[in-house]
């Protein structure tokens, strides 16, 4: 037993009757109007035999016949039809040819039946349909006037309705003709529309309208307001090319939660001005074109993105002629005043904002500008904060070019949580750092990030520290990964700072690499540089040159470990007694023989003075000087399994248990050469340093 499937339909039909020119246009034929298609309306309702509608695009066939069955087709097409949820459908027979149903079809006066058939596997075409009102509709075609009426009347199709049945449908019971007559005044105007029948009597200013119906007009979601085009539901979409004034006339007119705002049109103003987003959510898009801009300011969710930093000069090497560098280019028209800032309010944090993709070039003259600013060292509860610099090339700042500057004395405010990848710095002669973070400023990354100078010899690349008379705030976590810093005389100084780690950096063209100052009285403590390289062109400068120096005391916790360095520096590590610096696996390679000498160092033994208690910090060997003085415990940063050797100076130094030394039952012990003690904690407090050797002359 197959299933059965009843589909019904309910069929409307009317014709829109056009007429041959040949009728009343007997001179020149190019004189008369094109002939409209002629169109049948035909409406109906696909249901099966439990009654519920088809929906969606169902193909279907419809024929015209000369007989009620059988007989030659006389034309015939297939539309793939929308139904929809309710079942119902509407199609205009003859649109899928240029000239519609031919009127040739009919002008014979004989009947004519419609053959449907839905286009499903096993579908077969279900009893025809007599047209009986059409062919008289369309027999007025070639007449002047069609019962004294004009030709543009239109001729009311009658009603009539079927059931088509789909394969293994039991048979459709016929709906009677009379159960969908067409509505009086059906189909009431023939020929093309005028525009005066679809004017609405009422309209909204600046609205663009649409068909709701064949000949109806209401307001779309399209508005065109002095060549501003927006949509109702797209209202925060904006394209800056429609505003004379460009960007800043766009981010005006942005809605009040936000908006997104395309700059990227060749016929856009290219002079960006002033931008201030206040407290919208404002997203920009750059075009592949050299933009004018004063001065923007950050605020929450302000994001600017380009076409990528790849913009230079085209002619130069990297930038032929045949092979341009196209990005987006950013030129500061601001003299000495910053180009990028942030509000200069209390409890007003720029958040989660991205720069991204644009290269940013200084004034041109200037002597002190800076591209960002980013200045809370007067604020509260501020600063740019989960924010991420993206792609952004920079040159020609005699200031600073990347400043950020918070509190002296206090943690109440500054910048955090901050991303910089793939930030591009070039100093030019005379200029400022590239990179200043001073005061308080907590949890920056740089990654993969270039800071360079004009030359070697010239200037600081990098400063990390306080501010001058401040104490108490200052850098803390800042990370660079992959680091490129060259081209000066110093590619970084540190002058108070804690957590500071520097890993897989690379240094050329420099008097010095890192350098620890403590001009601000505030130390640095925990500084890593690990796994960098530094080439042969590091470190000489006719004996004052250096890879790391250290030049106070106020340094704890400086690590220099897996590097690997190349040539012959003046020195490596020139290091101050009482520094703490742990010298690690470094690769020394000397450009003077094949066998490494031994690296120039200097101060990172530790020498010291015997008392009750000696503090070694992280430091692996202590020089003692002779004293009488008894050593009873050993205070350091050093682990479990670390170890420390004592050598004495000019005479002996005395070890006795007691504190956290255990000599594990000796007397006294007299040392006049040299003690190792490794650490351990299998006592807590107690008995932390034991000797393991100890060396003695003869």
């Amino acid at each position: 037993m197959k299933t059965a499937t009843k589909v019904f339909l309910m069929l409307s039909l009317f014709v829109f009757v056009p007429f041959s020119c040949d009728a009343q246009c007997t001179n020149e034929a190019n004189e008369c109007p094109q002939p409209v298609p002629h169109l049948v309306k035909f409406s109906g309702t696909l249901k099966n035999v439990f009654g519920l509608a088809h929906d969606g695009v169902l193909p279907i066939r419809f024929v015209i016949y000369g007989d009620a069955t059988g007989g030659t087709a006389l034309w015939q097409e297939v539309q793939n039809t929308q139904i929809d949820q309710q079942g119902h459908y509407e199609v205009a027979l003859g649109v899928t040819g240029p000239e519609g149903v031919p009127v040739e079809l009919f002008t014979s006066g004989e009947p004519r039946w419609l053959g449907v058939q839905a286009l499903l596997p096993g579908a077969e075409e279900q009893p025809r349909v007599l047209l009986v009102s059409v062919p008289y509709a369309l027999k007025a075609g070639d007449a002047n006037t069609l019962g004294g009426l004009p030709a543009s009347a239109f001729a009311k199709a009658g009603t009539s309705s079927a059931a088509l049945n789909l394969p293994g449908a039991e048979p459709a019971t016929a709906s009677p003709a009379s159960a969908a007559a067409s509505a009086p005044n059906a189909g009431n105007i023939a020929g093309p529309l005028t525009a005066s029948s679809l004017i609405p009597s009422v309209g909204t200013i600046n609205a663009i309208p649409k068909f709701s119906l064949s000949t109806s007009l209401i307001n779309s979601q399209i508005t065109d307001n002095n060549g501003v085009v927006s949509m109702q539901n797209l209202s925060n979409i904006l394209f800056a090319d429609r505003f004379a004034a460009g960007v800043p006339a766009a981010v005006e007119a942005c809605p009040a939660n936000g908006c997104i705002i395309y700059a990227t049109s060749p016929k856009v103003n290219l002079n960006l001005g002033n931008i201030d987003p206040g407290f919208k959510a404002i997203t920009i898009y750059l075009g592949p074109y050299t933009y004018t801009v004063k001065q923007i300011i950050l605020r929450k969710a302000l994001k600017i993105i380009g076409m990528g930093a790849s913009g230079g000069t085209n002619g130069s090497p990297t930038c032929s002629v045949a092979a341009p560098c196209n990005g987006t280019s950013l030129q500061s028209i601001n003299a000495n005043n910053p180009v990028f800032v942030l509000p200069q309010a209390n409890n007003a944090p720029a958040t989660n904002v991205l720069l991204s993709g644009f290269r940013l070039l200084g004034s041109v003259g200037n002597t002190s500008e800076d591209g960002f600013f980013l200045d809370t060292s007067s604020l509260v509860n501020s600063g740019l904060w989960y924010s991420t610099f993206d792609d952004i090339y920079m040159e020609g700042f005699a200031g600073i070019a990347v400043h950020l500057r918070g509190r002296s004395n206090e943690f109440i405010s500054g910048s955090q949580w901050i991303l910089f990848n793939n930030v591009i710095v070039y100093r030019p002669k005379g200029g400022a750092n590239a990179l200043r973070l001073e005061g308080s400023n907590f949890e920056l990354r740089f990654t993969d990030c270039e800071f360079d100078g004009p030359g070697i010899g010239g200037g600081t690349n990098i400063y990390i520290g306080g501010l001058p008379g401040g104490g108490n705030a200052y850098p803390v976590v800042i990370m660079f990964e992959g680091l490129v810093s060259q081209s000066a005389a110093t590619a970084v100084q540190i002058d108070g700072a804690a957590n500071i780690t520097f890993h897989n950096s690379h240094h050329e063209e420099l008097w010095g690499g890192y350098q620890i100052t403590n001009n601000t009285n505030i130390g640095t403590a925990g500084l890593t540089i690990s796994d960098s390289s530094f080439n042969g062109n590091v470190g000489s400068n006719g004996g004052a040159g250096y890879v790391l120096e250290i030049t106070t005391a106020l340094a704890q916790g400086v690590v220099f470990a897996h590097n690997q360095l190349f040539g012959n520096p003046d020195s490596i590590v020139r290091g101050t007694n009482f520094a703490q610096v742990a010298y690690q696996d470094n690769l020394y390679v000397s450009g003077a023989s094949n066998v490494p000498p031994v690296p120039p160092t200097s101060g990172i033994t530790m020498q010291t003075n015997p008392a009750a208690s000696i503090n070694i910090g992280g430091v692996h060997s202590v020089g003692l000087n002779s004293s009488a003085t008894p050593i009873s415990t050993i205070r350091s940063s050093l682990g479990p399994g670390e170890m420390v050797t004592f050598f004495t100076w000019s005479g002996s130094v005395t070890f006795v248990s007691g504190g956290n030394i255990d000599l594990l039952g000796a007397h006294p012990l007299v040392v006049n050469g040299s003690i190792t003690f490794i650490r351990n904690d299998l006592r807590g407090s107690l008995g932390q340093w034991t000797p393991v050797a100890q060396w003695s002359p003869k």
